[in-house]
């Protein structure tokens, strides 16, 4: 694909998501890409608030603010409608950045904010701006630039500047950014850190390794200075590959670390256990006692640690020169990493198991999702003839590659077959769920944190029965993924709507499903899958749901001003809950009775076993005889399997002679992951 074709294809489909008007066209835009970097770990939230004033110069599309490291992002956008890619040249990037910071020194000002109708765009933005100011609530200031142009080549990069006293960092996201990272079919942009920017010669080390490993590991020891700075600037990205780091970062501070760091600093190596990291490529210097640089750097063990040290440096003005941490460094190629590290992950924390609440994305659920997403039909709308695919982009990129050697006319069929606009990721997932299942208030904690808890949740299920995630659930995630995506199309249009989109979702979706679970009945959602369309009875109810809600999560209550901060509290989900919603008669009549969704479950899981036994033999026989062989020897050598373990997995060995059952494969599959937790893999005896 060239950036041209990326471009139009891009173009096209903000076009059909926002319909024929301008205003939500670069609306739609700010979004799309906003969402993008989330999926990025560049930013952990974010709030559309377009306010334009023309006359001053003064703009602002969207907004975050994240509490952990104090950062303020704001963003402007520069969108154009002509067909073919533009230049986004020096003069304008210099003007936009300009519009967004005057937006942010106006708002330090009181009399702005004065000036403002509470209701109106960027009045939330400004006071709490204003507020965050007043309390010394901002430790730095990103600004956002987002193009659908083309950044002239004469710019190479935006130095860091300081706008009132404040530490201001320059981001640009333009077309060929955006386009080089997707279709490089990588999950994130790389991170490459140069170590010699902290220290001259780079950071000293101990090779752990004889150079001949597959895996070359280093012992170093790393200043606290340095910790702080890293995840100052690249933040939840040097977290993103370990959703039990995620979820331990978000934990409160460890009270023993961050005394260490305050009373007893030179006692800190002493006391820390340190962290267990992963890079795909280490640059040392000749003698290898150095390391200079690493690319793509991420803390896979030590989370606590990461945020007590930077909390104890940026919120607490601690100094840490003399604060050091052992860190365990291993490189690991990219594409081994999801094979990798969650073991790397499981045996470096001793505190308890590290199981399916990593959820990487070859997790068993997620690669089940992927097989049904590539294996069912959805059936055609309205009588139509072609059927299509949800696809399910398990590991991000994997949409554009399977793009990327087609024809035309392949790619064509491909996207007939696969439409973008039926392309969901792992974090769209954990939003149609968790809306439905009444947590909005987990959904507006953000994508990344929803996913967290949403993986968390999911893992224990599935360790306590997989087959409840079978092609019903399949069809049932879809259904909401209907639901979802007609209020993200259809809110923007109502006369009422006056931001808060995603808030107004979730809520709207969760306040649906609550009135629904009040009857005693269920919501047919199979019957949406079948239709892969809402009803209109069941439209006009979501759309008044949606402007109650609206109504619900801007009347905030005394002593809370934020919107957005309101709506991730629990307590005004339970408040929305006591507001009386009357249920439209026609769609109350399509609603299904609890026996009925009973039997329809019970059903599923019956066919998912089925399903197991025939996936694990065609597995089991894939793999082959010399495959078998070589688990069996691991089994026999460690002494880790029982006498008639031993005899089914000979079955295995003797493949194309003997050829396994349906029930002999899913024993065999399951020998395979308990051999697998005893170092089938790691002690290099299978691969």
């Amino acid at each position: 694909m060239t950036i041209n074709n990326y471009y139009t294809e891009l173009m096209q489909d903000i076009h059909a998501r926002a319909g024929a008007e301008q205003n939500f066209t670069e609306a739609e835009f700010t979004e799309r890409i906003c969402d993008f970097l989330v999926d990025q770990a560049t930013i952990e939230n974010y709030t559309l608030a377009t306010y334009k004033n023309s006359p001053r110069g003064i703009r602002v599309d969207a907004w975050d603010y994240n509490e952990d490291t104090e950062a303020l992002s704001l963003f402007v956008t520069d969108f154009r409608f002509n067909n073919d890619i533009e230049t986004l040249s020096s003069a304008e990037v210099t003007r936009n950045f300009r519009r967004i910071e005057k937006y942010f020194n106006e708002s330090l000002n009181i009399n702005f904010l004065a000036a403002l109708e509470e209701s109106a765009p960027g009045y939330e933005l400004a006071r709490e701006i204003y507020d965050k100011n007043r309390s010394k609530a901002i430790s730095r200031v990103n600004f956002f630039l987002l193009s659908n142009a083309q950044l002239s080549s004469r710019i190479s990069a935006i130095d860091r500047d300081e706008v009132e006293g404040y530490d201001c960092r320059y981001d640009i996201w333009d077309i060929s950014r955006l386009f080089r990272i997707e279709s490089s079919g990588k999950a994130r942009e790389d991170i490459v850190i140069d170590f010699q920017e902290f220290v001259s010669e780079g950071i000293p080390c101990l090779p752990a390794f004889t150079g001949s490993e597959e895996f070359a590991s280093y012992l170093l020891v790393m200043p606290g200075e340095i910790v702080a700075d890293l995840y100052d600037k690249y933040g939840e990205r040097l977290l993103e590959q370990n959703v039990r780091t995620f979820l331990q970062f978000r934990g409160k501070v460890n009270k023993g670390i961050r005394n260490t760091i305050q009373n007893e600093p030179e006692m800190f190596f002493a006391y820390n256990n340190g962290l267990t990291a992963t890079a795909e490529q280490v640059q040392t210097d000749g003698s290898r006692s150095r390391i200079q640089s690493v690319t793509n750097l991420q803390i896979v063990n030590g989370g606590q640690t990461t945020a007590s040290i930077f909390t104890a440096n940026k919120k607490n003005r601690t100094d840490l020169r003399q604060v050091y941490v052992q860190v365990k460094l291993t490189v690991i190629q990219p594409e081994k990493v999801e094979a990798v590290v969650p073991r790397i992950s499981e045996y470096a924390n001793t505190q308890n198991k590290v199981s399916a609440a990593d959820f990487f994305s070859n997790h068993p659920f997620h690669l089940r999702i992927e097989n049904l997403s590539r294996r069912l039909w959805a059936p055609s709308p309205y009588g139509g003839l072609r059927e299509t695919h949800w696809f399910y982009e398990r590991a991000r990129g994997q949409y554009a590659n399977a793009q990327a050697n087609l024809t035309a006319a392949k790619q064509k069929e491909f996207l007939s077959k696969n439409p973008r606009i039926q392309m969901f990721t792992k974090t769209d997932l954990a939003k149609f769920e968790y809306s439905l299942d009444m947590q909005p208030h987990i959904v507006s904690l953000g994508a990344q944190k929803n996913f967290a808890k949403f993986a968390s949740e999911v893992g224990q299920k599935w360790e306590k029965n997989e087959r409840q995630f079978n092609e019903l659930y399949f069809q049932h995630i879809i259904a909401k993924a209907i639901l979802f995506r007609f209020l993200d199309k259809s809110i923007m249009k109502q006369s009422w709507y006056g931001g808060y989109k995603a808030n107004i979702i979730a809520y709207s979706l969760a306040k649906l499903a609550h009135m629904i679970s009040e009857t005693g009945k269920s919501l047919n959602l199979t019957q949406i899958w079948k239709d892969q369309a809402l009803t209109p009875a069941l439209e006009l109810q979501l759309l008044g749901v949606a402007e109650v809600v609206n109504q619900h999560i801007q009347n905030t209550p005394e002593g809370i001003t934020n919107v957005t901060e309101w709506c991730k509290r629990e307590l005004c989900w339970k408040k929305l809950q006591e507001i009386s919603i009357p249920l439209n008669r026609d769609l109350e009549v399509g609603l299904l009775e609890s026996n009925e969704i009973d039997l329809s479950e019970k059903d599923a899981k019956k066919i998912q076993k089925i399903d197991n036994g025939i996936f694990a033999q065609k597995y089991v026989i894939e793999k082959g005889t010399e495959y078998w062989k070589q688990v069996a020897l691991f089994g026999l050598q460690g002494k880790f399997l029982s006498e008639k373990e031993m005899g089914i997995l000979q079955v295995a060995c003797d493949i194309p002679r003997k050829i396994p059952t349906e029930k002999q494969s899913v024993i065999i599959v399951k020998i395979e992951e308990k051999l697998e937790d005893e170092g089938l893999f790691t002690d290099g005896l299978a691969s």
